[in-house]
């Protein structure tokens, strides 16, 4: 858990065009409430101030008026650190943000000189991205979704910020479908929340390097035994000192015998012998050659399998390929209709019935589905069982040139001995040789042998860590479990407190809705982005609105409540009249608002929310943040 408050405050926002500021206001702590008319630009505001804190806004949801704009300034206060942000205005586009370590008029007074900290989106080597940055100021780990997805400042804005863009009966604002997995969802509440145990995001980090160290070690340890031997067993120390040693003994014997064949007078004048060791080298020949050449056609063989197994593969793929595009547009099209016959080309009329309205074959929905994955599960097993097919044939092609090329070096030294029996002058000057060669061989081998030597102890080495590795895994694995344990009486905790206050707004909503009347529990799934009141999702438009911005404000009070919350004490809304809301609701939940956090230091909290049917106690007080927009005026003063 943190060991102290998260604050994200924000004491000015600038919005400049050319060079001037058409939108310059100073927020307070506590409640701020930008009023005015329908259609004045509140909510351009809005997203404008989103967008500099670090979120991403699609290309449509900026209007003409905004997109004339060049950029934005934001004087925040993070921790009681106060400093200011810069980041220009590129519709559709992410781009990086620079930071300036004062306040807004300190960088008025500094000008040119001011000192810019720029950081993109994207970490680099030498930089973090602006995300981290701002984490790191605000004392924030940089988590992880389960998936190793990571959080970002604007996926942290995604539950600060209640906007109009997004459906009411969902928590989280909306994002494009590609990013908003289930996952991400869930750790932004979980990290917001103060649920991701701090314990058990550092023994994530650690099983994830551990995890990672494990893989390379694993990599390098097969790449070794490739390298040196099929078998493991050669790498340890005690068999390759055993194989050198026998190899050593076998030395010895060779260099005994050539010393006692040395010691004796050459009286051989017979080249009987000779004779007839070069008719078995060449019968030898013969049996090798024989086998090289059945072997070579089989390998030719394997490999016309293996290009036909590939070809096939492929072929798959692209059908799997095909199946698929051909869902997807069927699914976004529809079904493809023609107006004439492409055959004799008369007018198709339509049944009106749910058949095919040019083969007239009845159409069913779940039938064409089924087919789909049917098709789809066909082609998937028979790329599996082809791709179990060509690893096997790759195998025996590997096997089948090492055989070969085991067979060609023994070619070789046959070739070799046959032509020296056919050179050598006595029987005695061909048995020296062969020792010879003997001997030559062993010491070459005894050479590789000591090369390989000097990796055994490295093998060693990786070998223990592996273990040593494989071993903290687990360790860790258990960890995670037993902090995950001791994590889940402090989600109930929370997930109780958040409940009874939501429970506690709703009752106070004016009677708009007879169920908040006499609500008991309010149950919520960040993970699947729904409310549920009693069980029940569906309500009206402007109740389901009632529930959202209830839910998002218990979030701030529980946060003024429970230090352990990372959640920034900061809540933007621009939601409090969306989807038909009412003049008398609206402003009911704009006092009750405010009567809650009343309760509360306003120096602990920031609210910055817009409404058109402000509440007339409220309008003109302390609480209002520039003029009221009336019709025909504009945020924007462009």
């Amino acid at each position: 858990m943190i060991s102290r408050p998260s604050t994200f405050f924000v004491n000015r926002f600038i919005i400049s065009k050319g060079g001037k500021a058409v939108y310059d206001e100073i927020f307070h702590k506590g409640v701020n409430i930008i009023r005015g008319a329908n259609s004045v630009g509140k909510s351009t505001i809005m997203d404008f101030l989103f967008n500099c804190l670090g979120g991403d806004i699609a290309e449509d949801r900026w209007n003409e008026e905004a997109q004339t704009c060049d950029a934005v300034f934001a004087e925040i206060e993070l921790n009681g650190h106060i400093l200011t942000i810069h980041r220009s205005v590129q519709p559709g586009k992410k781009p990086p943000m620079s930071f300036f370590d004062g306040s807004y008029e300190q960088l008025r007074v500094a000008n040119s000189a001011a000192v810019w900290q720029n950081y993109g989106i994207n970490r680099t080597d030498e930089k973090l991205s602006f995300s981290q940055q701002l984490f790191e100021l605000l004392c924030w780990p940089h988590s992880q979704t389960d998936d190793f997805a990571s959080l970002t400042i604007h996926q942290i804005l995604r539950l600060i910020y209640v906007d109009q863009g997004t459906a009411v009966n969902k928590i989280l604002r909306a994002e494009h479908s590609t990013f908003d997995k289930p996952s991400m969802r869930q750790a932004i509440g979980d990290f917001l929340l103060g649920l991701d145990d701090l314990g058990i995001y550092a023994l994530k980090q650690q099983l994830s390097k551990a995890e990672s160290e494990f893989a390379k070690i694993d990599g390098q340890l097969d790449s070794i035994y490739k390298y040196i031997s099929p078998s493991e067993g050669v790498l340890r120390e005690a068999s390759l000192n055993s194989v050198i040693e026998n190899a050593s003994l076998e030395l010895k014997e060779l260099l005994a015998q050539r010393d006692m064949l040395l010691a004796q007078p050459d009286e051989s004048a017979s080249d009987t012998a000779l004779k007839a060791k070069a008719e078995q080298s060449s019968r030898e020949i013969a049996d090798l050659t024989k086998e090289i050449d059945i072997r070579t056609s089989k390998q030719a063989e394997i490999v016309n399998e293996i290009v036909e197994s590939e070809l096939f593969i492929a072929a798959i793929e692209s059908r799997i390929k095909a199946l698929k595009e051909s869902r997807a547009a069927y699914d976004f099209f529809g079904e493809v209709r023609f107006k004439f016959c492409p055959s004799c080309l008369s007018a198709l009329s339509d049944s009106g019935k749910e058949q095919c309205h040019l083969c007239k074959t009845e159409l069913d929905n779940n039938s064409r589905e089924a087919s789909y994955l049917a098709a789809l599960n066909e082609l998937a097993f028979q790329k599996k069982e082809s791709t179990k097919v060509l690893i096997e044939l790759r195998t025996k092609l590997s096997e089948h040139a090492h055989y070969l090329s085991s067979k060609q070096r023994a070619l070789q030294t046959v070739k070799s001995n046959h032509i020296t029996a056919l050179r050598m002058s006595s029987d005695y000057v061909f048995k020296l040789n062969e020792l010879s060669a003997k001997i030559g061989s062993i010491e070459e081998r005894i050479k590789n042998y000591d090369t390989k030597t000097k990796l055994v102890a490295a093998v060693e080495g990786l070998i223990k860590k592996k273990q040593s590795l494989n071993a903290t895994i687990l360790e860790l694995d258990e960890q995670i479990k037993a902090s995950k344990a001791q994590n889940s009486s402090r989600r109930e905790s929370i997930e109780c407190n958040l409940s009874d206050k939501t429970v506690e707004l709703l009752k106070q909503d004016g009677g708009f809705e007879p169920a908040f009347n006499v609500a008991q529990s309010v149950m919520f799934d960040f993970g699947k982005d729904f409310m549920l009141v009693d069980g029940r999702s569906k309500f009206s438009a402007s109740s389901e609105t009632i529930l959202k911005n209830s839910f998002h404000l218990a979030i701030l009070l529980e946060s003024l409540e429970d230090e352990s919350m990372r959640y920034p004490r900061l809540f933007l809304l621009d939601n409090t009249e969306d989807k038909g809301m009412g003049p008398d609701r609206s402003q009911n939940f704009q006092r009750v608002l405010v009567e809650a956090l009343a309760k509360h230091d306003k120096k602990t909290y920031q609210v910055i929310m817009t409404t058109s049917m402000v509440d007339p106690d409220l309008d003109e007080s302390n609480l209002c943040v520039g003029p009221h927009y009336k019709k025909g005026m504009h945020t924007l003063n462009i």
